[in-house]
């Protein structure tokens, strides 16, 4: 079966709802319309291309699954630098960045090097942060490692991360065991100096102060923004009232699911260069009053849709998620290009 080429407003909305952000992909529901896996993807690969394929196939539908404690897959013990031995409950309050590289590869080295520097920060400022290497790569390591034997963990660990074959990747757990983030790489790069650790992920973020575990999620995600730094106190504070309600709508959804949100949302309470740039590529012009609300959908080569009105209520919110899903809005692209553009010529 296939969705007909009219119903565009339904070729859209599972993209955004299954964070689609590479083909192909196949996702699972079950007679409910319930997730039954993420992406099965390669599970059908296995059939088509191995010869003993006939075997996974009896497994059929694939129930994906899901680790919502990961420390259970860590295993009882790691190694240090000096081959010593660490035992998983001296890791007890901690948070935990699983870190998968490779050090023959260059931007793995470069990225180890970033990573070492905010590792030793965070530790000497008595943060509660360790690091454990899915391999161990010698006696200078500054942190922990699986060890050696340990190939089943980090085949499991790989597996539900979904590590491709273009490490690093880090993975960022919280003490009790369940996922804060697997932009671990774009935290580091953006925040070297660990300012915003723990970098556990909330409903509603502030554009103003973009938090670094949120950066990677913006050019690939559905994003609602009220930008509103014109505004005075009392109505910086009912935006966000009425922003929350929809937020943790669409947060709590994706943490049940097990998926990653649909959209992001934001408040835009003070100026600045993200903020300003986003304006300008919007068209929205100056900061006044009057709040003003807006969807990105980068992904869509750009596109945004701004809301018509003035009254940013929970209700309104709604209505104009609805209004985008539904194709009712007037579709715009960012101007940011053109604009690079016309700089480039007059100079």
């Amino acid at each position: 079966l296939a969705v007909p080429p009219p119903r565009r407003a339904t070729q859209k909305k599972p993209p955004r709802r299954f964070q689609v952000r590479q083909i192909p992909m196949l996702v699972l529901l079950d007679d409910q319309g319930k997730t039954v896996h993420r992406d099965i993807t390669p599970a059908v690969t296995h059939i088509v291309e191995d010869s003993d394929g006939d075997s996974f196939a009896d497994q059929f539908p694939w129930h994906e699954k899901r680790h919502t404690n990961i420390k259970q897959m860590l295993g009882e013990t790691f190694l240090k630098g000096d081959m010593s031995e660490v035992a998983i409950n001296e890791l007890e309050g901690k948070y935990i960045g699983l870190l998968f590289s490779a050090t023959w590869h260059w931007q793995c080295r470069r990225f180890s090097q970033m990573l070492e520097y905010m590792y030793e920060k965070l530790k000497g400022e008595g943060k509660e942060f360790e690091i454990i290497d899915m391999d161990y790569s010698g006696p200078d390591m500054p942190w922990l490692a699986l060890p050696q034997k340990a190939c089943d963990v980090k085949q499991k660990l790989g597996e539900a991360f979904r590590v491709e074959n273009a490490p690093p990747m880090l993975v960022i757990i919280d003490p009790e065991g369940s996922v804060v983030t697997t932009e671990g790489v774009e935290i580091v790069s953006k925040d070297m100096e660990g300012e915003c650790f723990p970098w556990t992920p909330k409903p509603l973020y502030d554009l103003s102060t973009l938090e670094p575990e949120i950066l990677g999620e913006m050019n690939d995600t559905v994003t609602c923004v009220c930008l509103c730094e014109g505004c005075d106190d009392a109505t910086k504070e009912a935006v966000a009232e009425a922003m929350m309600p929809v937020a943790e709508e669409a947060f709590n959804a994706a943490k049940a699911s097990g998926c990653e949100a649909g959209m992001l949302f934001f408040t835009a309470t003070e100026t600045s260069d993200v903020v300003y740039q986003l304006r300008m590529s919007c068209e929205l012009g100056e900061p006044t009053g009057v709040p003003q609300l807006v969807i990105l959908d980068i992904p869509d080569s750009g596109a945004y849709y701004v809301f018509d009105g003035e009254n940013i209520s929970t209700e309104n919110i709604q209505m104009f998620i609805e209004d985008y899903d539904e194709e009712r809005l007037e579709r715009r692209e960012l101007q940011e290009d053109e604009e690079g553009e016309g700089e480039g010529e007059g100079q």
